[in-house]
């Protein structure tokens, strides 16, 4: 196989991929309705339950009727009210998706698992605060990651974060992969208004589930007025689409990114077959679609598939596509772990904005301007590239050995780099310039993973993707456990930067800026503006300890990294490594430029062609 197209592979894998080492999902915790914790909400009363470190947690608290049958794929509607008194003591389903490690599912017995019965929440609140004569505490509202596909709320547990930084913690499952966002010409028209027709859902989800905390979150002891989104990997994407989104105005007032994407998709790479002058993506909607008749025995083949949705009404397609199970939905889907590549993020223009989140956040009366924190890990990358044998041979099947160490942490610069370039440095210096309110960025460095003679985690992960939430929550149980990845040399290291970062955040949720920390103690967090040093490294003390610095990292500096680096090994591999992180980053656009990447040597090579290992 060429090298360049292996290379493409292997970096959409790495970017469809999620958590090597998972813990499997633990069987439910049995819990009681406490009296004590009764609550009044819009919908009618309800019952928790008393949680560990002295909180109290409400769990699968509906914020939105099921959007099960005629409500499927259609913007989310009221809970129906009742009552009597309702126990929310125990989980609910996560929402459809493909069976895997995140799933936060017990057994695994088949390949979809789930219920679009799913738009539920769940509340932690300290004991000593959660009803409203006990004052009103900082609310954090956590969106969970998995590339928007995967994932669920439910193992993300919020006890640890609410008891030891006195703040409400609310986590959130919503509509995931086909099921939260889905762009059809069917699916708009007679009968849908511009929120159904928008494509969004899992995005007016979040929307709903914010305006539920508004109206309750006091009953609960928190602050309507005062709420944080905060999210990681495709959890953090959606915390900048909400940053972006009119329907979310005042529903927040302070927002963290962590390892998040500023990108959204236009309507022709959600909707067109892959072959067209502006090809869709290889699971866009009409691709979707051919697949399905495929499955349902109405087609032969992709052409035949092809041929006969072109000839069906809108009315005919949208009863085909509601005909179908959910299982029948992602029957022929297959991803890394469970997560598939499916278009999200639409540029609708009534939930997201036509024009990109760049352009959009060069005025800040465009979008719900707040105090942001936004931030990378230094090796995100690393915990996928692990996973491929392009890189990691399996000695005696198991033992993972990098092959090339040198290619292996070249690659992973690269687009750990345009990672921090796209989500961190490029949004924060556009947003400073020109909004009041401040921006706050980080990079997260933590790479003491255990040695031994069978494995260097240092080296394997590094800094990876992912590894930082579990310091938020204070689990280092569930989420990515790898074996090993913990000793009596790194533990207390680890246990004290987790302290640190989970008081930073609660600073920033109380006062929107980080400070010192809610400690008071912890070195300052200057803002991007500042002319000095402007990005936070939260590390160990071992390699440093917390401390600012100003090392930019710019869409320009990695194209001149790219253009003139001699270890790259081929033309068609530099030109894949161009199309990889400017053109498919954002569907073309914002960072994207034809000129450049003929005067690379790459004329002869299709971009979209290069797209062909995806």
């Amino acid at each position: 196989m060429n090298k360049s197209i292996v290379l493409l592979a292997v970096i959409a894998a790495a970017i469809l991929a999620i958590y090597f080492w998972p813990t499997p999902a633990n069987e439910p915790v049995v819990r009681s309705a406490d009296p004590v914790t009764q609550r009044a909400t819009s919908a009618g009363p309800i019952v928790g339950a008393s949680d560990a470190n002295n909180t109290f947690a409400w769990l699968g608290v509906p914020f939105a009727a099921p959007p099960v049958g005629d409500l499927r794929w259609r913007a989310p509607q009221a809970v129906k009210p009742w009552d009597n008194v309702r126990e929310t003591i125990a989980f609910r389903d996560p929402c459809v998706q493909l069976s895997g490690p995140l799933d936060g599912v017990p057994d695994d017995s088949g390949a979809v698992v789930g219920s679009e019965d799913c738009l539920y929440l769940n509340i932690w609140t300290p004991r000593t605060h959660s009803s409203p004569d006990q004052g009103k505490l900082p609310v954090m509202f956590w969106i969970h990651g998995g590339g928007n596909t995967i994932g669920t709320a439910n193992t993300y547990p919020g006890n640890t974060l609410a008891a030891g930084e006195q703040v409400v913690v609310v986590t959130i499952n919503y509509r995931l992969g086909f099921f939260g966002w889905m762009s059809h010409p069917a699916l708009r028209g007679k009968g849908r208004d511009a929120l159904d027709a928008s494509g969004n859902y899992a995005n007016l989800d979040m929307i709903a589930a914010l305006q539920w905390v508004r109206e309750n979150i006091a009953n609960f002891g928190g602050d309507p007025n005062n709420v944080t989104i905060f999210g990681e990997s495709a959890g953090g994407r959606n915390v900048y689409s909400l940053l972006a989104s009119p329907l979310a105005k005042d529903l927040f007032q302070r927002a963290i990114s962590q390892s998040g994407s500023v990108s959204t998709t236009p309507r022709w790479r959600a909707e067109n077959f892959h072959d067209e002058p502006q090809p869709g993506m290889a699971l866009s909607s009409r691709e979707w679609l051919s697949l399905q008749l495929q499955n349902a025995g109405r087609a032969t083949d992709s052409d035949a598939a092809r041929a006969a949705q072109l000839l069906m009404s809108s009315e005919d397609v949208r009863n085909f596509m509601y005909s179908r199970s959910a299982e029948q939905i992602l029957e022929g889907i297959s991803g890394s772990a469970g997560m598939y590549s499916a278009p999200q993020s639409f540029r609708d223009g009534t939930v997201l904005p036509r024009d990109t989140l760049y352009n959009v956040f060069r005025d800040p009366t465009r979008y719900n301007s707040v105090p942001l924190i936004t931030g990378t890990n230094r090796d995100e990358l690393k915990l996928f590239l692990a996973q491929s044998p392009e890189f990691v041979e399996r000695r005696l099947g198991f033992i993972p050995h990098i092959k090339d160490p040198q290619a292996y942490n070249a690659l992973a610069a690269y687009l750990s780099d345009n990672w921090k370039a796209l989500a961190v440095d490029t949004p924060a210096s556009i947003i400073a310039a020109n909004s009041p309110q401040p921006v706050f960025a980080y990079r997260w460095d933590w790479d003491e993973g255990g040695k031994n003679l069978l494995v260097d985690y240092s080296e394997l992960l590094g800094a990876g993707h992912g590894l930082e939430v579990a310091y938020i929550f204070n689990d280092f149980e569930g989420g990515i456990s790898v074996p090993g990845l913990y000793n009596s040399d790194n533990i207390p290291g680890r246990d004290l930067l987790g302290a640190q970062m989970r008081s930073y955040w609660s600073e920033f949720a109380r006062n929107g800026t980080p400070g010192r920390g809610r400690s008071g103690s912890l070195p300052l967090w200057k803002p991007w503006s500042s002319p000095g040093p402007n990005l936070m490294v939260l590390d160990t003390a071992a390699d440093g300890g917390l401390h600012m610095v100003k090392e930019p990292m710019t869409v320009p500096m990695l194209k001149r990294r790219l253009a003139e680096d001699p270890d790259i090994p081929d033309l068609r591999t530099r030109c894949a490594l161009y199309v990889q992180m400017f053109l498919l980053a954002n569907s073309g656009a914002d960072v994207w430029n034809r000129k450049e990447y003929d005067a690379l040597g790459c004329s002869g090579f299709d971009p979209w062609s290069l797209e062909i290992a995806r």
